[in-house]
């Protein structure tokens, strides 16, 4: 079978052919695809399939489906030249690096019980995610978070997305000795994310803070 989350091997793919296999309505099935299915706080890419708009992925019934702006004019067994936004695609890859930076140091810097309430959300905008608070946000240590993020980044450390090699559908991600599950799309080197911002954002009930990450 051939593997669907070809995305996660190399994110850095924006173009490639490929054969359609179904179309339903403005619903796509590919026979291959580096598009990422939305899934794990990450929204899914968009892009082109032969020139018409991908305005979403998604993963169902453990197919990856290809949402188009308009039913296409293309047929089961037609050639798919395909085209992923970069620019939304490339944010995102970097801010989901930085989120999990993020999520150790907030660990480290408020303490073992600040941890994600939430997968998060991200789009190539910001990432948003929310962390269990018992007492009143500390902005001076949430700014704390934010330099040692961005002195982290600065030193352009190795990013490792694999499969392990026990079970190749587990997916995980890796820089220095920071390791954690993700099927979600990252760069090589943090240095790639470039300067982060850390704002408090809505809160979304007690006992929770809403941290989000901008790129600055």
């Amino acid at each position: 079978m051939t593997p669907k989350d070809l995305y996660f091997d190399d994110p850095y793919r924006k173009e490639f052919e490929t054969t359609v296999v179904s179309v339903n309505g403005n619903m796509v099935e590919l026979e291959d695809t580096y598009f990422f299915p939305r899934g794990g706080g990450q929204v899914g890419d968009q892009g082109t399939i032969n020139g018409i708009k991908v305005v979403d992925t998604v993963y169902e019934d453990g197919r990856i489906i290809h949402v188009m702006e308009n039913e296409p004019p293309f047929k089961t067994g037609d050639l798919a030249a395909c085209a992923i936004d970069w620019d939304k695609r490339y944010r995102r890859m970097r801010l989901h690096s930085a989120s999990h930076i993020v999520h150790y140091l907030m660990g480290e810097v408020f303490g073992n019980d600040c941890k994600a309430a939430s997968s998060g959300l991200l789009d190539e905008e910001k990432e948003r995610t929310d962390f269990l608070f018992d007492v009143s946000l500390d902005r001076e240590k949430l700014m704390e978070v934010e330099n040692r993020t961005n002195s982290i980044i600065a030193q352009d450390l190795e990013i490792r997305s694999y499969r392990d090699e026990a079970d190749p559908e587990t997916l995980v991600w890796e820089m220095g000795n920071w390791k954690m599950l993700c099927c979600g799309t990252h760069p090589r080197r943090s240095g790639e994310i470039g300067p982060i911002r850390l704002v408090r954002g809505k809160k979304p009930g007690k006992g929770r803070e809403r941290i989000e990450i901008h790129l600055a």
